[in-house]
């Protein structure tokens, strides 16, 4: 099963909460990864419904910088049940349990065995497809 690292990213100019700041990632809907890793599907606006399932990645604020450290996803587009499958991203305030805003250019992404592992990267594969 492919698993995916995407490298760390630095966010200038961060005016939110500098604690308990998190990046959420979202399966939009449910899939087998390639390992047999079952997902389901994740539920960004109601973090109390049953079902909610995401992945957290801790983030640190210093200076007015946001660093969104490297992690490794599985690969959607090669899920034996579900290819179409897509992942969603979004900062998160641990501090007030509320989602902050959507993260990247686009909505949703797919992760193919091959995609490059950096967001700009991501979001271009996303541009072009």
């Amino acid at each position: 099963m492919p698993q995916i690292t995407i490298a760390a990213l630095n966010v200038p100019n961060w005016q939110g909460n500098t604690a308990g700041i998190s990046l959420r990632i979202y399966a939009n809907a449910p899939f087998t990864a390639q390992s047999g890793t079952v997902y389901g599907m994740g539920a960004q606006n109601n973090p109390a419904a049953l079902g909610t399932f995401f992945q957290s990645i801790a983030c640190t604020v210093a200076d007015g910088v946001l660093t969104i450290p490297a992690f490794t996803l599985d690969s959607t587009a090669d899920s034996p049940d579900n290819p179409a499958a897509t992942y969603s991203a979004v900062l998160w305030d641990g501090a007030s349990g509320q989602k902050i805003q959507s993260f990247g250019t686009f909505s949703s992404f797919a992760l193919a065995a091959n995609t490059p592992t950096t967001w700009a990267a991501i979001f271009l594969a996303e541009a072009t497809d």
